[in-house]
This record gives structure tokens, sequence and C-alpha cells, in this order.
């Protein structure tokens, strides 16, 4: 009987044990996708337009439980198919995921190529705004100087909510989703956010493609790089450069090229990178920093010229 009376405790006990460490207590579950398997052709497709080739098509082939992650030339998307407008010639890179009971998994990237300039894609007035047109450049300062001044906004930076973009800034659209919110700081109060100084200048243009030049005065180094526009979404994808920002700011977005455009006029823009929450111990939300054109600071101090161009 004693016997008995033991077994059944560590009979027990293994059970408490064993069912200490089933899979009931994961959390994500396994991985049930990985890398190799999100292959062109059977994941994912690029397709080009049969009247248009400068219109790529991006579409998932995989189940609808799994949501798709796309890294392409205009910014990230998460629909099931995407349309791409490309106007301009160049060899583009599109990154495919999935996000899974596991986690996120990536496939390797795969390039499509553009023959041809389809000069209709850069007719829409963002591009010009931000550029001036075609074959014209347009360039951009922070909107604070080293007198500590800013032209037009009330500080070189505000805040948004992660669901906040064009259309729910200017009223035209609901936000994204339910964190919408905003907060506009003057410089002089909180100049805590980035010290006064020259922060050198950011010149777009379309001069035989879509060109970014950035001379980062304040961070010590120039970027030169591309750009591409989504006109729905008022979004831009930057390659190999970022906006303008102060060096509180650098090192707590994970992905400086990924930008939306919360506000452009001929004298004015926006434009907002998404601040990581881990990076920043602050919580995720889009910092917006405010620049204003060349033409418009010139009209306010007299200046013909100004030394802070990019080369």
């Amino acid at each position: 009987m004693k016997k008995i009376f033991t077994y059944a405790i560590c009979f027990f006990a293994a059970m408490v044990f064993f069912g200490a460490c089933s899979p009931e207590n994961y959390t994500l579950g396994d991985i049930d996708v990985t890398s190799a398997q999100l292959e062109k052709g059977k994941a994912f497709t690029v397709e080009h337009d049969a009247s248009n080739p400068n219109i790529v098509y991006l579409t998932s082939l995989m189940d609808s439980k799994y949501t798709p992650l796309w890294d392409h030339p205009q910014g990230r998307s998460q629909e099931k198919k995407v349309t791409l407008k490309m106007p301009f010639p160049g060899e583009y890179t599109v990154k495919f995921g999935v996000e899974t009971r596991g986690g996120i998994v990536y496939g390797e990237p795969v390039t499509f190529k553009i023959d041809q300039m389809y000069a209709e894609f850069i007719s829409d007035e963002t591009w010009t705004l931000l550029t001036g047109g075609a074959g014209e450049e347009k360039t951009w300062y922070l909107d604070l100087d080293a007198e500590g001044i800013s032209r037009y906004f009330k500080g070189p930076m505000y805040f948004y909510g992660t669901g906040d973009w064009w259309g729910s800034i200017n009223k035209t659209a609901a936000p994204l989703n339910s964190d919408s919110w905003s907060w506009e700081p003057d410089w002089k109060s909180n100049s805590w956010l980035m010290p006064a100084g020259d922060y050198g200048s950011m010149t777009f243009d379309l001069k035989g493609g879509a060109n970014i030049n950035v001379n980062h005065a304040m961070l010590g180094k120039v970027q030169k790089g591309t750009f591409n526009i989504d006109t729905e979404k008022k979004t831009i994808r930057m390659t190999g450069a970022s906006p303008l920002h102060g060096k509180p700011q650098d090192g707590i977005v994970v992905d400086w090229g990924d930008v939306r455009i919360m506000s452009l006029t001929e004298n004015t823009m926006q434009l907002a990178v998404l601040r990581d929450a881990v990076l920043s111990n602050d919580g995720a939300a889009m910092l917006t920093f405010n620049f204003i054109s060349k033409a418009y600071k010139q009209s306010l101090t007299g200046d013909a010229k100004d030394n802070n161009e990019t080369p």
C-alpha cells in the first residue's frame, strides 16, 4: 500500500511537471512558415501591367490566415494585392513576408525592372509641390535656426499618433487606427526637443530620376539617395537618405526611409517617421518634422543666398 501511495505521488508530480511544459503554455506558437518557402512564384507574384509596364502588381499567394507584409519602393503595405505606379526607369527591390503564429518571417528580396519613364505618374500636385516639377529641384529647411527661430510652425517638430496621416490631419479621411492625437510644442518652451542650430538643407529633384540630397549639418554627414511617392497614401520611400532631424531623434527610429507626408504646400511641409517604442522607451508615435521652403525662408530673411545648400 505504501508503494502504491508513493507511485501515485510520483505520477502526480510527473503530470504537473509535463503539464507545465506542454505547448499549451506557448504564447506565440511555432513558426509554421520558413523564409525559404516565401519564394516568388510560390508565395507571391510581381507582375507588370499588360498595357502599361510602369504599373506593377504585387500579389500574395499565401492563405488568408497570414497577414502579408510588403517592403517595396513606395513604402510598406499589408494588403493582399498592392499596385505600384513607377514613373522612372531603374531596378527596384521588393521584400515579401508574412506574420505567423510565431512571429514575422521574410523571404529573400527580389528585383523588378522599369525600362522607361512614364511622365503622367509625376503629374500629381504632390510631386510638383515637393520638387518643383519635372526637371526641377526644390530645397527645404528644418524650421529652426541657430537663433532658435521658427518662422512658420511653433517649433521644428510635432507629435502625432500612429494612426494619423494626411487624411486625418487635413480632415479628409479617418485615421489609420484608433491611436489619433497630436501635440504641437513651441520650441522656446521645449528646447529639449533639439538644440538651436544650422541643420543644413534637404533638396528633392526630378532630374533624370527622383533624387534627394540631404546635408545633415548638425549630424556631420551628407546623404545622396532616391525617393518615390505614393500619391494616394501620401507616403515617401527614401533610399540612401533620411529627412533632416535632430540628434536626440537619431537613435530612436528604426526606418528613416519610411516617411508619411502629413502636410504639403508651396512653402511648408511636414514629414513624419515612426518613433520606435523600444528604442525610445517612450511609446510609439509619429515624429513629425516641420520644414519651410528655400523661397519662403528667403522672402522672410531677404537672403538671396544660403550657404546651407547640399553640394
